[in-house]
């Protein structure tokens, strides 16, 4: 759009172009198209500190030069204008204000700079406007103090440039600029600034070891190549919400935020916070990481959120501290979250749905609870000082607007797998609904009072049938510590075993140990029946220990070929029934004498006594062959002496001298096989 004529303009005009709206001066045209003589009268009138109107003057370098000249104290040899004018002027070449003095207002509002603006050492004593000014070439603001509003509004720096150790006391307003590579560093903020709706396209706009003393305002600003904060200073609130910061991301290394921080719905190609300080409520509520982002080292003071906040890759909370926050997410992310080192001081609730999750030698100082979605988590090291609680989340977290927190893309809904808990103390923790199936327990501390609800699932033994060589092996089912699956398939012929890992750390030792104080821990919650497999695996455990002494070994290896441990019921009663079997067979072919022993009564009288006399024949082995001996007779009697020896009894049949033996073995062997049934079958019903 192009502006009327100024009833105060130069209006001068050569055929074929407009004309020319700069402030006309005294003699009757603006300063460049004076004549010669009349620009130098006019310029001779000048003296420092002089009122000037150039408004809307096309400026050469030489005609800046000569105006500067004309109003330079002699003395200082500074040149110098009390309120000057220079609304939409044009400067076609270089336009050098060093060292220059504005004692009042300075406007260069929609001022043209098509060549170098350089305002280096000037010194403004009042208000700055350069609003909707264009700089086509490079500018340089450096070490300048604004001591009143400077305003900067819908600029446009089309090259480089610089604010470089500038100082603005009152409020500096950059809203809406459009910057190419620009740098504010070491630049000092005392009153608000505001880059609200801001673009910077050029190289990453370095704010490094800047200070802002009041409100910060970067809302909506848009940083295609990436953005420098490090070591910069905000005392007061910090904005950046619904900003970007692409390209090369942002990086807020070192920066002290002391009041509250705004980065919501912001968008981060790459986020480095490493060893940032946040001394109040911090905000990341949407925002999202398309690239690494780290944390490490960071310190939150105050409240911390991180709802619906998306990482796209990795993101770092690695030795950062949080003292005072009470939830943290639901965050997401496509890769891993990794909070080792990290200390939490207050009671928290974290949520998050993630690939992988790691709380290496993390610290809990409260109490706290961890709900995650679709995560492998890691607490190797992790020091628990209260209750804390780790749970699977079996629905989608509720988002902010009421709906749901989509993580359809990260994986599979299925319960969170604990990695390890290697070097734990877990007394003060409780698992529910959790995947322990690739879990380490193996170093985990007071592992006898940890406590499991919901359901976790533990990794079980080989199924079916198994090969080697002639071998053939079918494992008892129970379930399994992953260190036993490792340790098992490790060894030459692992028939059926496999594990992730290919070496393995632990002893049968150490597994026992394991064994027996997740044991306990179930049996301390009254479950008995699942307290029965780990025991199982610590009997195991201690039968494969070769530093064992070998009659134990082989004790215990008599002890589970018999019953299983005393938990396997089929076993003890196959052997029962084997036993009965082998006794009822001998008691049949010696056992049962030939034919019945009749006892015989004889009297004899001496004087007025009558004395009577019985006596039973010696029982005859039977005799024939073997065949011959296995009669129906003979059965019902070898199985009547065998029914009573199951039960500590006496059949009070007659037997050989044979079947006297075998009954007696019978009445020691056959009561423990049935004990042992027994005591298996009560494992698995007992509450």
């Amino acid at each position: 759009m192009v502006r009327p004529p100024r009833r105060n303009a130069c209006n001068y005009s050569q055929p074929g172009q407009p004309a020319c709206p700069g402030r006309r001066l005294a003699p009757g045209r603006c300063l460049a198209h004076l004549s010669q003589q009349e620009r130098l009268r006019y310029l001779d009138s000048l003296s420092y500190g002089q009122n000037v109107d150039f408004s809307s003057t096309i400026f050469t370098s030489e005609l800046l030069s000569q105006v500067l000249d004309s109003v330079r104290d002699p003395g200082t040899g500074r040149s110098g204008f009390s309120l000057a004018k220079f609304s939409g002027a044009v400067f076609t070449g270089p336009a050098n204000f060093d060292s220059v003095d504005f004692l009042r207002d300075a406007t260069f509002l929609r001022a043209h700079f098509h060549d170098e603006a350089l305002f280096i050492g000037v010194k403004f004593h009042a208000q700055v406007h350069f609003g909707d000014s264009k700089f086509e070439r490079g500018y340089r603001f450096d070490r300048i103090t604004f001591p009143e509003v400077s305003i900067f509004a819908n600029a446009s720096f089309k090259e480089a440039g610089s604010f470089v150790d500038c100082t603005f006391l009152k409020s500096a307003d950059f809203r809406s600029g459009t910057f190419a590579s620009v740098s504010f560093m070491r630049t000092k903020f005392h009153d608000r600034c505001s880059f609200a709706g801001s673009t910077f396209s050029g190289r990453a706009a370095r704010f490094i070891a800047t200070q802002f003393f009041r409100t910060a305002d970067f809302t909506a600003s848009s940083f295609r190549y990436g953005s420098q904060f490090r070591n910069a200073t905000f005392a007061s609130e910090a904005q950046f919400a619904d900003s970007s910061h692409n390209g090369g991301g942002a990086d807020f290394t070192e920066a002290r935020f002391e009041r509250e921080a705004n980065f919501s719905n912001a968008s981060f190609a790459r986020g480095t916070f490493t060893r940032a300080t946040f001394s109040a409520d911090v905000n990341f509520d949407r925002a999202t990481f398309d690239n690494r982002c780290f944390f490490t080292e960071a310190t939150f003071s105050k409240a911390t959120s991180f709802r619906e906040t998306k990482f796209h890759r990795d993101v770092h909370f690695v030795r950062a501290k949080f003292e005072r926050s009470k939830h943290i997410g639901p965050m997401t992310s496509d890769g891993a979250i990794v909070f080792n080192g990290t200390s939490f001081e207050s009671p928290m609730t974290l949520e998050a749905s993630a690939v992988d999750l790691a709380f290496r030698q993390t610290e809990w100082s409260s109490t706290g609870g961890l709900r995650m979605r679709r995560a492998r988590v890691d607490l190797s090291g992790a020091t628990f000082t209260s209750a804390m609680i780790i749970a699977t989340a079996l629905t989608p977290f509720p988002s902010i607007d009421g709906g749901i927190v989509d993580d359809s893309n990260i994986g599979e809904a299925l319960p969170n797998k604990i990695t390890s808990l290697q070097g734990t103390d877990v007394s003060k923790l409780l698992l529910v609904d959790v995947d322990l199936r690739e879990c380490r327990f193996a170093g985990a501390m007071h592992l006898d009072q940890i406590r499991l609800e919901g359901e976790c699932h533990f990794s079980t033994s080989p199924h079916g049938f198994h090969y080697s060589g002639w071998r053939v092996t079918r494992w008892s089912q129970r379930r399994v510590l992953a260190e036993e699956a490792e340790w098992r398939s490790n060894r030459p012929s692992p028939r059926g075993w496999n594990s992730p890992s290919t070496t393995t750390s632990v002893t049968p030792a150490t597994l026992s140990a394991t064994y027996r104080h997740l044991r306990k821990s179930f049996e301390d919650s009254k479950n008995e029946p699942d307290a029965a497999d780990f025991y199982y695996g610590e009997m195991e455990m201690r039968r494969n220990d070769r530093n064992r002494p070998r009659s134990e070994r082989y004790l215990l290896t008599l002890y589970c070929l018999v019953s299983g441990y005393g938990l396997r019921a089929s076993r003890a009663l196959i052997w029962l029934s084997i036993t009965i079997t082998a006794t009822l067979t001998a008691l049949i072919l010696w056992g049962v004498p030939a034919q019945a022993s009749e006892a015989v009564s004889n009297g004899v009288i001496r004087g007025h006594t009558f004395q009577e006399v019985t006596t039973t024949p010696k029982p005859i082995n039977p005799t024939g062959s073997l065949h011959s001996r296995v009669t129906a007779q003979r059965f019902e009697k070898a199985f009547r002496v065998v029914v009573n020896s199951v039960a500590f009894r006496s059949s009070g049949q007659t037997l050989t001298t044979p079947g006297t033996y075998i009954e007696m073995s019978s009445r020691i062997v056959e009561p423990i096989f049935l004990g042992l049934a027994l005591l298996a079958i009560r494992s698995r019903l007992k509450r």
